[in-house]
């Protein structure tokens, strides 16, 4: 296993990238790091944030909301 790193650019949902010349034709595995783009963790942030989840006890109180029918689903909950 050969590992580099290289540059590309996406354009309407494709990528342009140049390998040396070296590597001999055949499948590679990629792996596409973008720098400027948030995180799965950043995207539910500002999806929460959204929907009024803003405040540690808010979001407390939703744990507490999954928790509860997680609970009920198992059929754990005292009513």
């Amino acid at each position: 296993m050969r590992i580099i790193q290289t540059k590309g650019i996406v354009k309407n949902g494709q990528i342009n990238l140049t390998v040396p010349s070296e590597f001999q034709d055949g499948e590679v595995d990629i792996i596409i790091v973008a720098e400027k783009e948030p995180d799965e963790l950043e995207l539910m942030r500002q999806i929460a944030k959204a929907k009024g989840y803003d405040t540690p006890e808010k979001i407390m109180d939703l744990i507490h909301q999954v928790k509860l029918e997680m609970l009920e689903e198992k059929g754990r909950t005292k009513s």
